[in-house]
């Protein structure tokens, strides 16, 4: 639609078109409502100057025009005027423009040769002349070569990708050795530790221990409030060990039942060992015993541990390192005849978690990278052995005759000697066995050991 207020360019269609176009002006400004659609005239100036009268349309306010091929019978530019005649008044709209495009000449007799033909002709030539078995071979050659590549490609990729997971695995251990997630010494003095070594335990045999009692039943019930039964196994061993994991509450519907409030005990956690120990100065012998370990952190308050079976208990206290007897001593010249003592218990079976006792006690890997003399009752070479365990019945060494000992005998010495040896796997314990050349079988040596807690394992997924 064209807008006869603004001076506009119509292109009309192309010389010798003959209605094959139709062109709309809007001229309602021109007419208004004043005059009759028969007082519309066009004036046509074709582009050789002659000028006409022209036939149109209107409705509506829309003047229609169809160019026929009188008026493009030239090309170039002409003009376009719409008047108003009715009776003595003459109004006329602003000129259009009007173009008529050049066209090609009507009558060719014959189409010329396609210009690709002749090329089309030569290559057609040079494939006749080839040898389609020489072809073949070339392109076999081709794809052999490019498979080859593709599968050199391949196992490139490959050696990039191992390579790439053996450094994100090594870096990550030194990163987790360099930057482990906990730090701790045992023993220390921040909370209080005690012992209870059994005997004998018959049904109905109880253990307080703290706010929490627990008794050995035949079989299950509902206990009270402050109450946890555990049941009687088939051996002595076997019933410390579940009132242990009764104490750290441990879910086992089959041989403890939880009253409210002691799932696990809040003030205690317990492991089982079988090995020598010590609370500082005090030496538990070998046997049944519940290693026991105070969960809060510079408490006073006294801790109830008393028992109806038959048992040698320990109260709690603070100690800083614990004494290992060189029981193995014996007389002879040079100490010929001394031997190792036996295996103490350190770390028992999965007491190194992650977050401290008072945690969710998740075991994790660790290493003791330093062991600290604290005195020793003599000046004797002595030689220490580190090995773990997770059933104490199998034990493993992994360092063997670290130099251990000093050239006097006072008290806080505190020599750090420091140890290199593999991780320990999550949930093993941790025990050392003595030896020296001294020949008395009373003489000791106090000592701390200090460990780095590691993640369980690297992240499942490479980030890289």
């Amino acid at each position: 639609m064209i807008d006869l207020t603004k001076a506009s360019t119509v292109y009309i269609g192309r010389r010798g078109e003959n209605h094959f176009r139709s062109i709309e002006f809007d001229i309602s400004s021109l007419m208004g409502n004043d005059y009759p659609a028969t007082s519309l005239q066009a004036i046509y100036k074709r582009p050789d100057g002659t000028a006409y009268p022209v036939v149109t349309s209107y409705s509506a306010g829309v003047l229609t025009w169809s160019p026929s091929a009188a008026d493009t019978i030239d090309a170039g530019v002409g003009q376009l005027e719409i008047r108003v005649v009715f009776g003595d008044v003459v109004g006329k709209s602003a000129k259009v423009i009007t173009i008529v495009e050049e066209a090609l000449a009507d009558g060719i007799a014959e189409p010329p040769e396609p210009p690709a033909q002749e090329w089309l002709n030569q290559v057609l030539a040079a494939l006749a002349a080839l040898d389609v078995n020489d072809v073949y071979s070339l392109l076999t050659l081709t794809y052999n070569s490019v498979n080859d590549n593709h599968s050199l490609l391949n196992t490139t990729h490959d050696l990039i990708g191992e390579t790439r997971d053996t450094l994100y695995t090594r870096t990550g251990i030194l990163l987790n050795h360099f930057h482990p997630i906990e730090t701790a010494t045992a023993p220390d003095l921040l909370s209080r530790r005690a012992s209870i070594t059994f005997t004998n335990i018959v049904t109905g045999s109880n253990v307080v221990l703290g706010s929490i009692t627990y008794t050995i039943v035949a079989s299950l019930g509902s206990p009270a409030v402050n109450n946890v039964q555990v049941r009687m196994q088939s051996n002595l061993r076997q019933t410390v060990q579940k009132l242990a994991e009764a104490i750290r509450g441990i879910q086992d519907n089959v041989n403890i039942a939880y009253g409210a409030g002691t799932k696990p005990n809040p003030a205690v956690t317990a492991y089982w060992t079988s090995r020598i120990f010590s609370i500082g100065d005090v030496s538990i012998a070998a046997g049944e015993s519940l290693f026991l370990l105070e969960k809060a952190e510079n408490v006073t308050t006294a801790l109830t541990l008393t028992s109806t079976a038959a048992a040698a208990i320990n109260a709690f206290t603070r100690s800083s390192y614990l004494r290992y007897v060189l029981s193995g001593n014996a007389s002879g010249s040079g100490g010929a005849n001394s031997i190792r003592g036996p295996m103490q218990t350190v770390l028992p079976i999965g007491s190194v978690v992650i977050g401290g006792q008072d945690g969710l006690l998740y075991p994790t890997a660790y290493d003791c990278h330093l062991t600290t003399l604290c005195r020793q009752s003599d000046t004797t070479e002595k030689e220490l052995d580190l090995y773990i365990s997770n059933d104490e019945v199998t034990f493993t060494r992994i360092s063997r005759s670290t130099p251990i000992g000093a050239d006097n005998a006072n008290a806080g010495l505190h020599i750090h000697i420091e140890m290199c040896q593999s991780r320990v796997p999550a949930g093993y314990g941790l025990y050392i066995s003595m030896g020296s050349d001294g020949t008395s079988p009373t003489a000791y040596c106090d000592l701390k050991f200090t460990y780095h807690l590691y993640p369980a394992a690297l992240a499942a997924v490479n980030p890289f």
